[in-house]
């Protein structure tokens, strides 16, 4: 099954999330976070949040040492720089250990084993086939690396019940993805977790996030009156998996060895060869000694498109 990729160039997601529209999805999305990160080292540690939109999410892991964003869209990237220098105006030591990629997720510009935590949040409803990006996730991944993904939910309350009441055709109990629009696809949890099991995944906790999300309630309630129902939805009835989105937390089980040091520029590596030996030019140019690749930095986003 494939779909037209989102124009993220020609459109600011931001608009997607003004004036508060969305506030009730947006909160109880980093209710899951919170709970995901609650406990997790954050002290030496190598985050990246792929697929960080204008990084929307950056507060929630600010905490961790290095913070790597990635997106394919120069635009998002470009306000993610201007929200995140906004954000920590009174912070600035924490900038130079914060880098924004410019890359396709499924080919990711980074050497093996070099990351401690990914995020992922709204993305793979956008991917065709999950696999090969859960596949570049493991690779990247340190052995015992911590993986939240974040997916759209086929079988979901609503689904089910118009699918009982004969208004969707597709079942939302079966495997296959379930298309909404030219740009979404809906997952099925199980096909996830399998995928996700496929590359030596281990699944610690499964949330069920934004159950509230019809807009009548959203309407006619308060915010905090919805979210905390949401808690307590999340807290005592994830295990039904009915919510529109699905939050994963997972770690990586994989034999592999890891390495202790970090120096940004030693970790990159070509997405369209994977050789690790790249050459830094003055010019902002970066070369690749195997492929001949040529890549740019422009101001300050490491562009790695293919």
């Amino acid at each position: 099954m494939s779909i037209r990729q989102s124009d993220y160039e020609n459109y600011d997601y931001r608009e997607f999330w003004e004036e508060g529209k969305r506030l009730y999805e947006d909160s109880s999305e980093r209710i899951a976070i919170r709970k995901f990160l609650k406990g997790e080292q954050h002290e030496n540690k190598l985050l990246v949040d792929l697929g960080c939109g204008y990084g929307r999410l950056f507060n929630e892991y600010q905490d961790f040492e290095r913070i790597i964003l990635v997106d394919f869209s120069i635009k998002n990237l470009q306000n993610a720089k201007e929200t995140i220098s906004k954000y920590l105006d009174n912070q600035k030591e924490k900038l130079p250990n914060i880098f924004f990629i410019c890359a396709d997720v499924t080919k990711l510009p980074l050497r093996a084993g070099c990351v401690d935590a990914i995020l992922t949040v709204r993305v793979i409803h956008h991917l065709s086939n999950p696999g090969n990006f859960f596949h570049e996730v493991q690779r990247v991944l340190k052995n015992g690396g911590l993986f939240i993904l974040e997916f759209a939910n086929k079988r979901n309350l609503k689904n089910i019940l118009k699918y009982f009441l004969k208004k969707i055709k597709v079942s939302p109990f079966s495997g296959e993805p379930y298309q909404v629009g030219e740009t979404i696809l809906n997952f099925h949890p199980k096909q996830i977790k399998k995928l996700l099991k496929s590359e030596s995944f281990k699944i610690k906790k499964m949330l069920s996030v934004s159950n509230f999300r019809i807009s009548f309630l959203k309407k006619h309630f308060v915010i905090r009156f919805l979210l905390f129902w949401e808690k307590v939805y999340q807290y005592l009835f994830s295990f039904l998996g009915l919510g529109p989105s699905i939050f994963l937390k997972s770690v990586l089980k994989a034999d592999k060895i890891n390495d202790p040091e970090f120096n940004f520029l030693d970790i990159l590596s070509c997405p369209a060869c994977k050789n690790e030996k790249l050459i830094f030019g003055h010019d902002g140019k970066i070369l690749c000694e195997n492929c001949s690749s040529t890549f740019y930095v422009e101001e300050g986003i490491y562009n790695f498109k293919i």
